[in-house]
């Protein structure tokens, strides 16, 4: 079963390959930095706000899953 997340807009996201969001994302938040027409700058903002929850709370998943693979590694030994 894939994980899920929600972003801040109250959205279920599912996480069908963690790496791969996580660079997605990553190249989203880079391409919001880039020079945006004045007109842009507030909606620019928002989807730049939205992006970097989007991208910590994968963060936090891939560090409650390494987590747990650790755990789990220690147990089988």
């Amino acid at each position: 079963m894939n994980p899920y997340i929600r972003d801040i807009e109250g959205g279920l996201i599912e996480v069908t390959d963690l790496g791969q969001a996580i660079a997605q994302t990553a190249r989203y938040i880079g391409i919001l930095y880039e020079q945006q027409p004045t007109e842009m700058q507030a909606f620019v903002r928002r989807r730049r706000r939205y992006w970097k929850d989007i991208f910590q709370k994968l963060g936090m998943l891939k560090a409650d899953q390494e987590a747990e693979q650790s755990t789990e590694s220690r147990t089988i030994k």
